[in-house]
């Protein structure tokens, strides 16, 4: 059975830095998320490869580790579709392919990562 990807993170509030470890699906939608800064991530963007349950896996991030992600509604000719966008600055400071590492982030933090969180917390 293949490891499930680990993230080592920190969110950033105000002068503080809240440390984060992410597993999984959906520590591949935050990577997705970070990565795709302001103009943020669809279902779509992803669901090629791995993303099947996207906005699943926003909901966990939302709900188990307090990210603001806004979803916009964007129309199409079948109905509509939402595009998620992180307003919490984050940084990743840390991955690993295995479970195996410890559950504290222990790398100092870096600048947040451009369109990583410009909207409110």
């Amino acid at each position: 059975m293949a490891a499930l990807p680990r993230i080592e993170a920190f969110a950033v509030e105000g002068d503080a830095h809240r440390p984060l470890v992410v597993r999984g699906q959906t520590a591949r939608a935050l990577c997705a998320l970070v990565a795709a800064g302001p103009r943020g991530v669809t279902a779509l963007d992803v669901s090629g490869t791995w993303a099947y349950r996207f906005a699943a896996y926003c909901h966990k991030l939302r709900k188990r580790h307090g990210l603001a992600i806004r979803t916009d509604r964007e129309p199409h000719p079948g109905g509509w579709h939402g595009r998620h966008v992180l307003e919490t600055p984050v940084v990743i400071v840390g991955d690993a392919i295995s479970d195996g590492a410890s559950d504290t982030g222990s790398a100092p933090p870096r600048e947040p990562l451009d369109g990583a969180g410009d909207g409110p917390a």
